[in-house]
């Protein structure tokens, strides 16, 4: 694995209610990241007190111009210096790492974002319209603030849900998962996911969801990722970073 690369933001959009995307460039990384990976970034400027870097997923990419983005939302002390950052600013990145979500299917792709987590799809739903594949994203959030990019995604393929009603459908994305075999990729809160692996776990449709976990290194030395999942053999700890971040839902224990 290559070491830390500094790379200069190029471009940064603050979207509004917290959420920010960061921009850089770079042909090797923009060539070789898929969705579902993640980086782990970290600033060692005298401006930061966070020491510890911190994991991103891959947001949008742009090959032909060698540029990929980080989207965000400031939760904590990390991601609120992070924002803080402006054009022209230096980190160092370490990445694209972890594995990916799995599109290889004649299946039809339903794709399931909660808030931030609408980041890996933005990028896997234009990968999947260039191979001409069948797709939705059902793509919510609390209130229209919690819902960006809307854009640049597909409407034709995008079901937009808010759960006050102030854009697209009223309700949790949970109430407008279609019924029948498909691949369903999620990625948002926890509880979502659950609900979508427990809407479907008796059918044979597979989930696949893409796990949060606070990372300290993002190589696996640390553990600080350890997640507890279901094998043939019983369970077993795994790193989120590693092993992930993305799993088939059925070897998650959800109740722990």
């Amino acid at each position: 694995m290559k070491g830390y690369k500094k790379l200069r933001i190029i471009d940064k959009k603050e979207w509004g209610s917290g959420y920010f995307s960061l921009f850089f460039k770079d042909y090797e990384i923009s060539d070789s990241v898929f969705p579902g990976n993640f980086f782990m970034i970290k600033d060692s400027s005298l401006r930061s007190p966070v020491i510890l870097p911190r994991p991103f997923s891959i947001a949008r990419v742009f090959k032909d111009k060698g540029v990929f983005e980080i989207f965000f939302q400031v939760v904590g002390r990390g991601t609120g210096m992070f924002s803080k950052l402006k054009e022209g600013d230096i980190l160092e990145i370490l990445g694209p790492l972890g594995n990916n979500f799995p599109v290889e299917t004649t299946k039809k792709i339903v794709m399931v974002a909660g808030g931030r987590g609408i980041s890996p799809f933005l990028y896997l739903s234009k990968i999947v319209e260039e191979k001409g594949m069948d797709y939705i994203l059902i793509y919510g959030g609390k209130s229209k603030e919690d819902v960006r990019f809307v854009s640049y995604l597909n409407s034709e393929k995008t079901i937009f849900v808010t759960e006050d009603g102030g854009f697209g459908e009223k309700g949790l994305v949970t109430e407008f998962l279609p019924k029948g075999n498909f691949l369903i990729l999620t990625c948002g809160p926890e509880i979502m996911m659950k609900k979508i692996y427990e809407f479907y776990k008796d059918t044979e449709t597979e989930v696949y969801v893409s796990l949060e976990e606070r990372m300290a290194c993002g190589t696996g030395v640390c553990y600080g990722c350890a997640k507890k999942i279901r094998t043939e053999d019983g369970t077993k700890m795994v790193r989120v970073c590693q092993q992930g971040p993305v799993f088939n839902a059925k070897e998650i224990i959800w109740d722990e």
